[in-house]
């Protein structure tokens, strides 16, 4: 038997399409803003925007310079005036939906996606680069000549070398993390009064968790521990705000 779509899902459509913020609409029903943001892109809310709204929408909130100034027009032919114009000429198909995706997100969520994501990376390094101990070596041929003269090329990689090659990437990938931590958090303290309990309560949440990514960074007994840690990030945040 089919599950019953969740009922608030028509609700948060309908606020959308009002022109209300995912995130001022997760925070009415009480759901977490990527659900919201989910259902948004399954249903294709912004196809259901019509026209006369778009229309009033740029009415009310007229940009560029006094009436009757066209700087911003261009020549014949010149599409800067249009809205995604660029965009539109040069991008792919693909590219242009994940911008109308974004379109909508407080810039405070577009930055904690790249903190998600950049932890994400590190802690799929961890595994991938994984140095067991000084007899772990890569043995691989790279290169096979055939004919009049044969031969073989191999490149060996020693323990040591593997090992100098994760913790260099590692220790910048980790000084990535560390700077969108600390723009998240320049940014939500110069907008402290518009930002949701949720957007307060992660940075508190990344903080903690990369202190204990620094702290595992290469220790097998600490991978599993650090497996879950981007999983618990965004519910603990949501619980603390709850």
């Amino acid at each position: 038997m089919p599950k019953k779509p969740d009922e608030r899902i028509e609700p948060a459509k309908q606020m959308y399409l009002d022109g209300m913020k995912l995130i001022d609409i997760a925070k009415q029903l009480d759901l977490p803003e990527g659900t919201v943001r989910r259902w948004k892109s399954t249903h294709k809310w912004d196809s259901e925007r019509s026209d006369k709204s778009d229309a009033n929408v740029r009415k009310k909130r007229k940009r560029g310079g006094q009436p009757g100034n066209h700087n911003a027009t261009g020549p014949p032919g010149n599409r800067h005036a249009e809205k995604h114009g660029f965009f539109t000429k040069w991008l792919p198909e693909e590219t242009k939906a994940i911008l109308d995706e974004i379109h909508e997100d407080d810039p405070l969520d577009l930055l904690w996606d790249n903190i998600q994501l950049q932890y994400a990376a590190i802690i799929r390094g961890q595994r991938l680069m994984y140095v067991k101990d000084q007899k772990d070596k890569t043995v691989e041929k790279i290169e096979e000549k055939d004919g009049n003269v044969c031969g073989e090329k191999w490149e060996v990689q020693q323990a040591w070398d593997k090992h100098a090659t994760f913790m260099s990437a590692q220790s910048r990938a980790i000084g990535t993390l560390l700077r969108l931590v600390k723009e998240y958090d320049e940014l939500l303290h110069k907008n402290w009064d518009t930002a949701s309990e949720i957007q307060k309560a992660q940075l508190a949440q990344i903080r903690a968790k990369t202190d204990k990514l620094t702290i595992a960074k290469g220790e097998e007994d600490q991978l599993s521990k650090v497996d879950k840690i981007l999983e618990e990030m965004q519910k603990d945040a949501e619980q603390k705000a709850g």
